[in-house]
C-alpha cells in the first residue's frame, strides 16, 4: 500500500486550510457543548424547577375534561415543542415550547385578559416545563389563574382523550380560543 502526501508549494494555502479546519473545530466543539447542557430542555421538554417555591394550582384529568367540554372560556396551553405538539395535541391548544416562551407569549398572549384562566401542560408527570411555564406566565405578564395539568399529554393520551393535529386551520381556531 503505498502512502500518498499532499505537498501545498504555496504557504498561504496551509494557513487558509489550518484555519478553516480550526474554525470547524470549535464550531463542532460549542455545538456539542450547547446540546449537551440543554439536551433536557431540547429532547426531553423539560426543565429543572426553580429554587423559589410557588404556590402552583394542579387540575386533574377529570377537571380538563369537564373545563375542555364546558363553555367557559379558558386558555389551554401545550409548553412541549413545536414538532411534539405537531405530533398531537389536546384540541384547543395553543403552542408555547418552554424554551420559545419569550417569543411565542408576545405573539400569543398580548391581547388576553390577565384573568383569563389558563391551563398549561407539557410531556408528563415527570415533565416540569409546565410548572416553570405556568411561573413564567404569571410572574412576566401577570396572569391570575394559571393552573397546571401535571399529568400532561401521556395522561391525556392514556385516558383516550381526544387528540388534535396541527394543522393551519386549527392555528386558526386557537387564536380565536374557540373549539
Amino acid at each position: 500500500m503505498e502512502l500518498v502526501s499532499i505537498e501545498f508549494r504555496n504557504p498561504d494555502i496551509k494557513l487558509v486550510l489550518l484555519r478553516a479546519l480550526v474554525i470547524q473545530i470549535l464550531g463542532m466543539g460549542a455545538g456539542l457543548i450547547y446540546t449537551v447542557i440543554f439536551i433536557e430542555q431540547f429532547l426531553l421538554g423539560n426543565v429543572e424547577i426553580s429554587e423559589e417555591q410557588d404556590d402552583i394550582t394542579y387540575v386533574s384529568l377529570d377537571g380538563l375534561q369537564n373545563a375542555t367540554q364546558s363553555k367557559s372560556q379558558i386558555l389551554l396551553i401545550d409548553g412541549r415543542s413545536e414538532s411534539a405538539y405537531h405530533e398531537g395535541h389536546i384540541p384547543g391548544a395553543v403552542n408555547i415550547p418552554y424554551i420559545q416562551r419569550d417569543y411565542f407569549s408576545e405573539q400569543l398572549l398580548s391581547n388576553v385578559a390577565r384573568e383569563t384562566p389558563i391551563i398549561v401542560y407539557c410531556s408528563s408527570k415527570n415533565c416540569n416545563t409546565s410548572i416553570e411555564l405556568a411561573k413564567f406566565l404569571s410572574r412576566k405578564f401577570g396572569f391570575t389563574q394559571v393552573q397546571v395539568f401535571e399529568g400532561g399529554w401521556e395522561e391525556w393520551v392514556k385516558g383516550e382523550n381526544p387528540t388534535c393535529l396541527c394543522i393551519t386551520a386549527c392555528r386558526q381556531v386557537q387564536m380565536g380560543f374557540d373549539r
